[in-house]
């Protein structure tokens, strides 16, 4: 019974199968004389949401009968929602619902609702076509009538069970609540009269229970809620997050379960000589002689031909419809669809039984108690050369090629007429690859500019069935949006020109591809431009598991096997490859924990290629064995292929002259990306990436020219500030502090009042400067930012005294201040009023920001001021060694080496800057500062 959906894990109602006897109505009596309802103090208002939440199951000659009986507090409005709609499923045919009591508890008062009339309302509908299961459930529904904020709402019900396919046999499974979960008073018993052998256990449950005799029954108890479990190690296995559970069962141990079952479906492992189902079945004996591609080629043709639909009417749950009557419907649910496999296969000379398996945690099997309600699920176990496979009808893309894979069910249970015991799914070496991946980077044009990059990722078994769905259901922006959300996981965020997924129904792959282009790959790493395979699934293993705590000291490692995943990365390098070199281990083969890693890389002219496999069987690694497996990974980490290019290699200022014609694909791909989109918002997204590129490499003219066209196609405030920035970079003052204002008018929330302010100083506009720095005061997160943008107006004011004053009192609030120190020894370097408190300041933001870029080109003006070229030049290269992209510090080295003597080093250093920020001549010379001529 569902209250809401809140409650579903508590007070639903669901029969998996019961009495034949059943009917489509709601019944209403009182509770079975082994039922003792429990009292409740409705006097307590307030409190946790269930003032009672009690469970009884009774055990009794093949029939399980569930009581439950739950008092809700409707403490609140939203509670009132939530529970003032009751909901019953129950299955017609299967099973019985009766409803023993409906009440509210108010002041005292029971206000018996059932006395007054109040009945359910039979929906007669399937409430899950949508996922293909038909059972015949039947929905009642029933509005309180009259609750009210402060009741007690109390709804008690029984189910009765009976299973036609398990005979004599009784199977119980309850829920244990755990806290938090709101229960003021809660309980769960289970009972059975002493003529019935009863196994009972709780699993993750109290330790101490007893079973306690009372007369001709024996019952045992739990308190609800059970306590809250301690934290489960990360990266455990399912079996150690298994819900609480109680379990009771007459089945004395697996044989007896898998004897009963196969009473059930043996007797449908066959089909009619002649039929048409025989027809097939020749058909693919006509093919092939050898017995493991005729076993692709059934399990094929059930995973195609038939389409999945639980059907659970007529029957029950456990029993299955016939070969034939599949063939014939062309649909089946799992049971179906094994004992049609089975029977096919049999009929081609294989070895085969159905098999019972856990399709989540299935680990936690052989700690369970023995009952066919241990299982969801049921498979084809063949037998081929002495080989074992496990085949699943209601799975896609099985092929001859992957039919090796061993499914991560852990158990399984044969369902054979002798009886058999759980069998383990021994984890094997898949034969083929279930994923592979192609990925190639034409960085030909440079490693500081985008890459053109092309992609195809190949999946094989359930994950093809996936893109089959994709490849079939999807189509333009979704389609696009699926893809390269797939190559995010692997090469990161791009932009791509053509998306595909693609079947190839022969070979059971599914191909995702993609060809786009992709910032940069090349990652700076201690001065040197280096490139890691991207996706690489050598670089994916990890042994990374926390055990320290004592209780977590035994829980094993859950690794990903079965699995296989092959990989082929190349990248074309700029100038044929010259300065480009190969590091780590050019060869690996090794095996950890019962993962294969294989890795080579080779480098040949201009072509850097890397081939990796990892395979894996194992599916847990045991806690003793996790350190020694991360010390060994780890050595094999630091060996993993590398790409790196030497320093010299082209950057982003030397795309003139003949080198411009690299960046022609790249142009052209930009060009394409913007031809392709279609709605406004997309054609603006690839305007803007393009004019970043263009910015990047100094074109700023087309940059600014692009920005124009994201605008006209919908304007944000981002793009106003990219187009400010490209405007001040070419000289237009103007225009830039156009562009800012636009900002402020779109709702900017004052964020470019200091580049207003700074733009009005430079074009001799003191007061306005001071009034949009004196406005930014209402906006700054702190008073010093504020303080900052003030005293640099006044400073461009000619008003340096107390410009700088009013940021040393910002400083004096905060002292130690890394950014404060930082914005006096700037303001002091470029007004020239540098003296030893200034150069103390400078001293310690350096220091403080641990040698940072930006603090060390402050510093690196204030030794200019003073004539310490050669200090300033050495601030200067390891500023620009850490960041070689700040184009003001390379200007203003250009400036020191020309002092120093190197007119020629000074000059470059001069045009690369200006060739990427023209503007800087123009603002350091308002600076006072100017290249010797």
């Amino acid at each position: 019974m569902k209250v809401h959906n809140w409650f579903l894990a508590t007070t639903a109602i669901v029969c998996i199968s019961t009495s034949a006897l059943a009917g489509d109505t709601v019944t209403y009596a009182p509770p079975a004389d082994w039922v003792a309802p429990k009292p409740i103090d409705a006097a307590r208002s307030a409190g946790p949401a269930f003032a009672l939440y009690d469970v009884q199951v009774h055990l009794e000659g093949g029939v399980v009968s569930t009581y439950q009986d739950s008092a809700i507090r409707m403490s609140n409005p939203a509670m009132l929602t939530q529970a003032g709609t009751i909901t019953a499923e129950w299955m017609p045919d299967k099973g019985d619902l009766t409803i023993h009591r409906i009440e509210l508890l108010r002041d005292g008062e029971v206000i018996d609702l059932l006395a007054q009339g109040a009945k359910f309302e039979v929906l007669r509908r399937e409430q899950n076509l949508e996922q293909r299961t038909v059972d015949g459930r039947r929905t009642a529904t029933l509005a309180v009538p009259g609750a009210r904020v402060g009741d007690i709402m109390r709804i008690a019900y029984t189910i009765t069970s009976k299973d036609q396919a398990l005979g004599a046999e009784m199977q119980s499974v309850t829920g244990l609540p755990l806290k938090p979960f709101p229960i003021d008073n809660g309980e769960v018993t289970v009972s059975w009269p002493k003529s019935e052998t009863i196994r009972w256990a709780a699993f993750q449950g109290p330790n101490d229970l007893e079973a306690v005799a009372n007369g001709e029954m024996t019952s045992v108890t739990i308190p609800l809620p059970l306590p809250k479990r301690p934290e489960v190690a990360s990266l455990a296995p399912l079996r150690y997050t298994f819900p609480s559970i109680l379990q009771a069962t007459t089945f004395a141990d697996w044989s007896a379960v898998s004897r009963t079952m196969a009473a059930v479906f043996e007797p449908e492992t066959k089909f009619e000589a002649d039929g048409a189902l025989a027809e097939q079945v020749s058909e693919i004996a006509r093919q092939t002689r050898n017995p493991l591609d005729r076993a692709a080629l059934a399990t094929r043709f059930v995973q195609d031909k038939i389409s999945y639909l639980a059907n659970g009417m007529d029957g029950g749950n456990y029993i299955p419809q016939s070969p034939d009557e599949t063939w014939q419907q062309r649909y089946g649910d799992c049971k179906a669809k094994t004992v049609l496999l089975v029977s096919m296969l049999r009929a081609l000379g294989i070895d085969a039984e159905p098999l019972a398996v856990r399709s989540s945690a299935g680990d936690a099997l052989p700690e369970l108690l023995p009952m066919p309600g241990g299982f969801d699920h049921v498979i084809a176990h063949a037998v081929i050369d002495g080989v074992d496979y496990w085949l699943d009808g209601t799975s896609i893309g099985t092929r001859r090629e992957n039919i090796d894979v061993v499914p991560p069910f852990f158990y399984g249970l044969p369902l054979r007429e002798g009886g058999a015991e759980l069998v383990p799914l021994a984890p094997r070496l898949p034969a083929s690859p279930l994923q592979k991946a192609v990925i190639t980077y034409d960085s030909s044009a440079g490693v500081h500019v985008p890459a053109i990059y092309d992609v195809d990722l190949a999946f094989s078994g359930p994950m093809a069935a996936t893109m089959r769905t994709a490849s079939e259901q999807l189509e333009g922006d979704a389609l696009r949006s699926a893809v390269l959300a797939m190559m995010a996981r692997t090469i990161g965020d791009s932009q791509a020109i053509s998306t595909t997924i693609e079947y190839d129904d022969a070979s059971g792959l599914a191909h995702v591809r993609a060809k786009g282009i992709l910032t940069t790959p090349w990652r700076r790493k201690d001065e040197i431009m280096q490139l890691v395979p991207p996706g690489a699934p050598a670089s994916e293993v990890s042994f990374d598991a926390d055990r320290a705590r004592q209780a977590w000291s035994n829980v094993p490692l859950l690794l990903n096997g079965p699995n296989y995943r092959d990989y082929t990365f190349t990248v074309i390098l700029p100038d044929g490859g010259r300065g480009f070199s190969l590091h780590g281990a050019k060869s690996i083969k090794t095996k950890i924990a019962g993962i294969e890693i294989a890795s080579n890389a080779s480098l040949s002219n201009d072509r850097v290629s890397v081939m990796q496999g990892v395979r894996s069987a194992a599916d847990e690694l045991a806690a003793p064995d996790i350190p020694e497996a991360a010390r060994a990974y780890a050595a094999v980490s630091n060996s993993l292929p590398r790409i790196e290019a030497e320093t010299d290699t082209l950057r982003r200022w030397d795309y003139v002259g003949a080198n411009r014609k690299l960046l022609v694909p790249l142009e052209k791909a930009y060009a394409e990306l913007i031809e392709q989109a279609t709605e406004p918002e997309d054609q603006a997204a690839n305007y803007v990436n393009r004019a970043n590129f263009r910015s990047g490499i100094g074109d700023l003219a087309a940059a600014e020219a692009d920005l124009d066209q994201a605008i006209i196609k919908g304007a944000t405030v981002e793009m106003y500030y990219d187009r400010a920035q490209v405007r001040q970079a070419q000289g237009n003052l103007s225009g830039a502090l156009a562009d800012y204002r636009q900002v402020e008018s779109l709702g900017g929330k004052g964020a470019s009042l200091p580049a207003q302010a700074e733009l009005l100083g430079r074009m001799g506009r003191y007061d306005e400067s001071l009034a949009a720095a004196r406005e930014y005061a209402d906006y700054a997160e702190t008073p010093s930012d504020a303080q900052q943008t003030e005293g640099a107006a006044l400073m461009w004011a000619g008003q340096k005294e107390e410009g700088l004053s009013m940021v040393r009192k910002a400083a004096d609030r905060r002292p130690g201040d890394a950014h404060l120190l930082n914005a006096i020894c700037w303001q002091g370097g470029i007004w020239n009023v540098v003296d030893a408190s200034i150069m103390d300041a400078c001293n310690g933001a350096v220091e403080k920001s641990n040698w940072s870029a930006p603090f060390l080109d402050s510093r690196a003006v204030a030794y200019y001021r003073l004539g310490k070229f050669e200090d300033a030049l050495r601030d200067q290269n390891a500023a620009l060694a850490a960041s070689p992209d700040l184009m003001p510090t390379r200007f203003m080295r250009g400036v020191v080496r020309i002092k120093l003597g190197d007119k020629q080093g000074g000059n470059q250093d001069i045009a690369n800057a200006l060739q990427l920020n023209p503007d800087l001549k123009a603002q350091y010379a308002a600076y006072g500062i100017e290249p010797a001529k």
